[in-house]
């Protein structure tokens, strides 16, 4: 790894000692090379979005120092005109970061030893989204076109097994990072409808830990919120219009193996999925199985189109309220496409499966009903 940090260590020994006497809080200091702004600003992270901690006006030679209080260790971002930064700050943190405009994902730092391994969570993270895009651009290649069967089984495939890679490496840098709170945050980059057992795992493995963390009690409220929906559980019941303003209850599905889809016509990765799903559907709906797809749209001609253009045979329903449908709460959704797959009493025996997993379930699932 290159040596961001040979500017900072001066910077850090003399600047720091005028104001030691003075300060109480956390600094953080750096230059920004290539900078088109003059200011940069510090921001808290938190779920309803930015709160402003400083801001900082760049020196002719874009050094800058933001400083300001925080009660406990905190998931903070610099903001620049060409992207981000993000922090582990604690109450008397004193932090040297090394930017440059050009190149906003490459930086260094000093003195933060769980900022270091955000970074590199953030690094991996990256990884797999440059992989997704580049099968996201193949399957846009073919412009408003539908890619053939061939090419779509294979995108679908792709895109499966980048999104596996990419779950088991972050799920074990986890569990490898159960000291710092860094966990928390990289459990944001998972799908944590798809997998209860292992948010429940890092709950009870960290919480006794980190309890006085809000990061901490915020996962704990979301995995006892998230327990709702876990295999072995009752479906949460749904009752909304049909695209002709029909009611449909799922309990009154009852009786049935049912997939309940969420999905949206806007979410590409949903839409990438309904091949496999109308193969699904074609495959074993004289056995007893059935589909009900939620959608998050907002625009009724937008989700009556795509149910058309993808041939989705099955029962629709919607409020059109997008993320402030009824739904997203109901069932903790925080990303599609979601999944869940319910046995004739209406139990969830199965959670965000998708492709093969998903039609070996369904097929084990009928098997051992009949």
């Amino acid at each position: 790894m290159r040596n961001f940090f040979l500017a900072f260590i001066a910077l850090f020994l003399y600047g720091a000692c005028s104001k030691e006497t003075e300060r109480s809080g956390f600094v953080v200091r750096g230059t920004l090379k290539n900078a088109t702004e003059k200011r940069i600003t510090l921001n808290e992270l938190t779920p309803k979005g930015l709160i402003l901690l400083d801001t900082a006006t760049l020196g002719a030679d874009g050094s800058f120092e933001l400083t300001g209080k925080v009660t406990e260790k905190t998931f903070c971002v610099i903001n620049m005109a060409s992207g981000s930064v993000v922090l582990v700050i604690d109450t008397a943190s004193e932090i040297a970061v090394s930017l440059d405009a050009k190149t906003p994902d490459v930086y260094g730092i000093n003195g933060s030893d769980e900022s270091e391994e955000l970074r590199q969570l953030l690094q991996i993270n990256s990884t797999y989204i440059r992989q997704v895009k580049q099968i996201e651009d193949r399957y846009a290649s073919y412009g408003n076109d539908v890619p053939p069967p061939s090419v779509q089984d294979q995108i679908r495939k792709d895109y499966d097994s980048v999104m596996l890679a990419r779950k088991a490496e972050l799920q074990q840098y986890v569990l490898q990072h159960t000291q710092s709170i860094v966990a928390y945050f990289a459990t944001n980059f998972l799908m944590p409808e798809s997998d209860f057992a292992f948010m429940e795992t890092v709950d009870k493995t960290l919480y006794n830990r980190f309890n006085q963390s809000r990061y901490a009690r915020e996962h704990h409220a979301r995995v006892e919120k998230l327990r709702r929906t876990a295999e072995g559980q009752a479906a949460p019941d749904i009752v909304l219009p049909d695209p002709y303003g029909k009611t449909i209850a799922l309990s009154a599905l009852r009786g049935k193996y049912i997939l309940v889809d969420f999905w949206a016509s806007w979410c590409r990765p949903c839409r990438e999925e309904s091949p496999n799903l109308v193969k699904l559907y074609n495959r074993f709906k004289t056995y007893g199985f059935d589909i009900l797809s939620v959608s998050l749209d907002d625009n009724r001609e937008a989700w009556t189109k795509a149910i058309n253009d993808d041939g989705l045979l099955w029962n629709h329903v919607s409020d059109l309220k997008k993320w402030n449908s009824s739904v997203v709460e109901q069932y903790s959704i925080e990303g599609i496409p979601f999944t869940l797959l319910l046995n004739k009493d209406g139990l969830i025996i199965g959670k965000n499966l998708r492709g093969e997993a998903l039609s070996k379930r369904v097929e084990e699932a009928i098997r051992q009903g009949l």
